[in-house]
This record gives structure tokens, C-alpha cells and sequence, in this order.
């Protein structure tokens, strides 16, 4: 397995992120851990969660540490694509929200999965605090992208 890159790999982009990752295991299982609403709220740690989804595309997940999540689906491609707008709102879903994509390829024996995500600018930070977002965001998308090759590892 390669390593997540701890790199922003847009990193003058004011609004967005990149980062990227071959995981150890076939495409239909990297899509099913990824489209786990939440799959990626923990300290890099694996932890279950309470998931409802009060209608078709909407998911609340509520973490025992963090609290409640609201997220929706914007875009389901199989095994290809999923994207969501997802923010910690404590179910305000009108309180600003970045949206996460998430694009899977093969790669050689795993599955390449690329993680963008979008809209810090909107979340009514100034430069300086988005830019400390993003940042913050990279570092963590690195230790989701970690903790999915530990998850994944030996997946059939």
C-alpha cells in the first residue's frame, strides 16, 4: 500500500483540498466503507456511530465524542463517485457546510482514492482562519485515508 501523502496537492487553492491514497483492498470494498455516512468523524480511530437517515439521500450521524453531523447526498455514481455536503451543525442543516468528494480508480493490486474537499470560503472565515481550516482538514484527511488502509487491509 502507498502511504497517504500528507500534502495538500491544490495547496494555493483558497476554498479547497486534495489529497489522495492507493488502499489495500478491491474497489466494491472501498466503496462500501466510503459511503458510510461519517466513516471519517474519529481521532483517527476507528468508532461506531449512530446513524439515521430520516429521508432517501439525508444521513445524521451522531458521534459519542463530537456530536451530530448532518449530511446529504449530492452526486452517487456506483463504485465510482459519491459526493456530500456535510457540516457539524447539531441538525441546523442552513449552517455553513463544505462539501466532500470522493473519487475511486484502480491502482494496481488496491484502489486509488482521491478525497476533494470544498467550500471552506463559504464558511464566513477570514483568510488567515480558512486558510487554518484547510490545513487543519489536510491533516485529518490523512489520518482518515490511514486509518481506511488499516480498516480495508485484507478486504476481499
Amino acid at each position: 500500500m502507498n502511504e497517504p501523502q500528507p500534502v495538500n496537492e491544490i495547496p494555493d487553492d483558497g476554498d479547497a483540498l486534495r489529497v489522495r491514497a492507493v488502499l489495500p483492498a478491491p474497489h466494491d470494498a472501498v466503496w462500501d466503507f466510503v459511503t458510510q455516512p461519517g466513516w471519517f468523524i474519529n481521532d483517527g480511530e476507528w468508532r461506531e456511530h449512530r446513524i439515521e437517515t430520516p429521508s432517501p439521500g439525508r444521513h445524521i450521524v451522531i458521534d459519542p465524542v463530537y456530536g451530530e453531523f448532518v449530511f446529504d447526498d449530492v452526486e452517487v455514481v456506483p463504485l465510482g463517485r459519491y459526493v456530500s455536503r456535510g457540516a457539524h451543525t447539531g441538525g441546523d442543516t442552513a449552517a455553513p457546510a463544505t462539501i466532500t468528494s470522493f473519487e475511486l480508480a484502480p491502482a494496481g493490486g488496491g484502489t486509488r482514492l482521491t478525497i476533494t474537499e470544498t467550500g471552506f470560503s463559504g464558511l464566513g472565515l477570514g483568510e488567515a482562519d480558512t486558510r487554518a481550516a484547510i490545513d487543519a482538514n489536510v491533516a485529518a484527511w490523512v489520518r482518515e485515508l490511514a486509518l481506511a488502509a488499516r480498516r480495508l487491509d485484507g478486504a476481499a
